[in-house]
């Protein structure tokens, strides 16, 4: 029998629903804040080497200039790689996920980690599953598909107006709309985050002057 569940309750279990609309605005703050500052400082970089190597063009001989001329071009197809790869990562993630408005999450809080998942059409869950319950007398497997996130230096959260974002870094993020908790609750979310996380929870923009308030 799975013991575990049985003796750890979570603090909070909650299904929600992810609009299309929050899960772009939601990807884009997640981009800005996560990924533009890197991509921003290479592109600060091969911009400064291209302008270099285009001073080296304007005073090299003509055997250099060539050379030089290659590596001021690798330098701004760089840059422009830069700049339009997180938009072409946006709009593929966005494109891919339309029609995934109506699935159903679950968020499940305990004291050292989360689990948010999926949950599953009752279909979904098999004959086996059900067999191997019966067998050992077992609670009837939920119809639950997550992953567990640890409290670590590796996990980012930030909140923001009207969603939080649970970042693992270079893996997953995941949303968690406020519209589908209570007061109490996204106040409970916050303390437990900013418990556990410590700078590693951060309130965004006018959430922060809300927070402090």
């Amino acid at each position: 029998m799975n013991t575990e569940n049985k003796q750890i309750q979570p603090i909070l279990t909650k299904q929600y629903h992810i609009p299309y609309e929050m899960f772009r605005d939601a990807f884009t703050a997640f981009q800005k804040r996560y990924v533009h500052p890197r991509n921003y400082m290479l592109m600060a970089v091969f911009l400064a080497v291209a302008c270099l190597y285009g001073y080296y063009v304007a005073i090299g001989t003509q055997q250099q200039k060539p050379v030089y001329c290659m590596i001021v071009l690798f330098c701004i197809v760089m840059c422009a790689f830069q700049w339009f790869k997180p938009r072409k990562i946006r709009r593929n993630l966005l494109e891919a996920v339309r029609g995934l408005e109506e699935d159903l999450y679950e968020l499940r809080l305990f004291p050292e980690y989360l689990e948010i998942g999926t949950i599953l059409p009752e279909e979904e869950v098999t004959q086996e599953q059900q067999e191997a319950d019966e067998l050992f007398e077992d609670v009837p497997q939920e119809n639950f598909s997550g992953t567990r996130i640890y409290y670590s230096k590796a996990l980012k959260i930030t909140e923001h107006s009207e969603y939080f974002i649970v970042y693992m870094v270079k893996s997953n993020f995941y949303i968690l709309p406020k519209k589908d908790f209570t007061a109490q609750e996204t106040t409970l979310l916050r303390t437990e985050f900013a418990k556990a996380l410590g700078k590693g929870f951060a309130a965004v923009g006018k959430q922060s002057d809300e927070v402090k308030q």
